[in-house]
């Protein structure tokens, strides 16, 4: 009767997973405590002895689908028992515990992926409970995540007619087998059908606002696509991020603070093969963007768009993928803020800040409450004694003002990166 007992739990635990296990394999479906003579830590792992019994040794979950995972324990418990639950890739779960009227029991907690990336995970089980044998068992079920839907860097990418185009690669969120694109992709590219990866070098203009296409990925019986616009330009010019970090004394050897910044953007590991570039920052003299507000809303006027990185009608792209960045408007070389200002961040990944002087609210000029708003002009990098009147910074994660001035001033002996731009 135990035995038969046994089996229609087991069978309860495997209807309610999405991963069925085969009855001849019914031992998988509970957790050893895996004490031996050379350890005291008690943990657990599949085997066909168990503490705890759970639905199944690991989980295949979807983004955005919800999925039960359930647990009993093997024995009456002497006091009661409690799980708690840790994985950073999971919505918060709350604690499960057991008592001895409800042990044998099923108890199921809701399993739901907070990543869009394929990737795995562990959801780390960790047990509770005055009852020694239960008391201090810990253990491990494997979350594969699962995502049907395939991202790239960006939505518009402007590429240079007659030059190489960096690799558009996707991030696809579940073993896709097989990819493909519509319309044809402009002379010069090409989608590889096994990886989703656009390459190539466009050989005709497809000026802007360029062409709409649509690549899909498939495991032939899930599948999702991704709208992407490429346009093709004579003349582009690029904007990246440093890979180094610096300190508010960007000077060095060079005559000022700005031109200091340029030398470092040109020397550093992320600046483009070919091109010119300068930093994206102001010291109010020496380079500067606007002395009013916006530039008076209009064009420049006198002692503005000094030594700007930015021109009136340039493209502007992201180095690293050809992303759109903006093309500014005003005679000043800039877009009037607030609102969006990029059609895309300019850098993607890893949040970064960068150093840039501009003030928050009088938008486009130099924040000059301080004379360490900028580092004394870029040429300090010592602490600042009250970190929040320090230097200016902006955030790579943005597309509106908060690109070019977020938060708080840093103290000039913190390091950050630069934003390089094409001349």
């Amino acid at each position: 009767m135990r035995w038969k007992g046994f089996l229609s739990f087991i069978l309860t635990l495997s209807a309610l997973s999405c991963n069925p296990v085969n009855p001849r394999d019914e031992y998988l479906l509970s957790l050893l405590n895996g004490l031996s003579t050379t350890t005291s830590t008690n943990s657990f792992t599949v085997a066909t002895s168990s503490k705890i019994n759970v639905t199944s040794a690991s989980v295949v979950l979807y983004y955005g689908t919800p999925q039960l995972f359930g647990f009993s324990l093997v024995r009456e418990p002497t006091a009661n028992v409690t799980l708690s639950f840790t994985n950073a890739k999971l919505n918060a779960i709350g604690n499960i515990t057991f008592t001895s009227l409800n042990y044998s029991t099923l108890q199921t907690i809701n399993l739901v992926s907070n990543t869009q990336v394929m990737e795995s995970s562990t959801l780390n089980v960790t047990v509770s409970s005055a009852d020694p044998f239960y008391n201090g068992v810990s253990g491990a079920i494997i979350i594969n995540h699962r995502n049907v839907n395939i991202v790239y860097s960006g939505n518009t990418f402007i590429f240079r007619e007659d030059n190489t185009a960096p690799s558009l690669t996707p991030t696809v969120g579940f073993p896709f087998t097989s990819c493909s694109v519509t319309p044809a992709l402009p002379s010069g590219l090409s989608l590889n059908t096994s990886t989703c990866v656009i390459s190539g070098t466009p050989t005709n203009p497809n000026p802007i606002p360029g062409s709409t296409y649509t690549i899909t990925a498939t495991d032939g019986t899930n599948s999702d696509s991704e709208n992407i616009t490429i346009a093709i330009e004579p003349t582009v010019y690029k904007v990246f991020v440093t890979a180094s970090t610096y300190n508010g004394n960007l000077q060095g050897a060079a005559a000022n603070g700005p031109l200091g910044a340029d030398a470092k953007c040109n020397a550093d590991s992320n600046k483009p093969a070919t091109g010119s570039f300068k930093a994206m920052l102001t010291d109010g003299t020496n380079r500067n963007a606007c002395s009013t507000d916006n530039c008076g809303g209009a064009g420049a006027n006198s002692g503005e768009n000094i030594d700007w990185v930015f021109q009136a009608g340039r493209i502007y792209i992201r180095a690293s993928d050809s992303a759109s960045l903006f093309s500014p408007t005003a005679a000043a070389g800039i877009v009037v803020a607030p609102g969006t200002i990029l059609n895309h961040s300019f850098d993607t990944g890893t949040t970064k800040y960068f150093w840039t002087g501009f003030a928050v609210t009088n938008y486009w000029q130099e924040a000059t409450a301080q004379t360490t708003n900028s580092c004394d002009d870029w040429t300090n990098g010592s602490a600042t004694a009250t970190a929040s009147q320090g230097g200016r910074v902006g955030i790579s994660n943005a597309t509106d003002y908060t690109a070019f001035r977020s938060g708080s001033g840093q103290s000039c002996s913190n390091t950050y990166h630069l934003v390089c731009v094409e001349q």
